[in-house]
């Protein structure tokens, strides 16, 4: 007879699966500069996704939705 019963389990292994502490943001980019402002929609003047810095026509994604279904529809 051995010494183990059968309702004995393995302990869990180490490192699998667990979840790290992540560190708390900090509100800074990865290269310790303050996080650029969301640009405003060209149309409506409300945040965008993108950064003050984007080159282009900035659009907030309602406006850029309803552009989209305005140039799709234009046979």
């Amino acid at each position: 007879m051995s010494d183990h019963s059968d309702s004995e389990r393995p302990a869990p292994l180490r490192g699998r699966g667990e979840l790290r502490a992540q560190p708390p943001p900090t509100g800074t980019s990865p290269t310790d500069l303050p996080p650029e402002r969301p640009a405003e929609c060209v149309l409506c003047q409300k945040p965008t996704e993108y950064p003050e810095s984007y080159r282009g026509i900035t659009l907030c994604p309602v406006c850029e939705w309803q552009e989209a279904q305005r140039t799709a529809c234009s046979g």
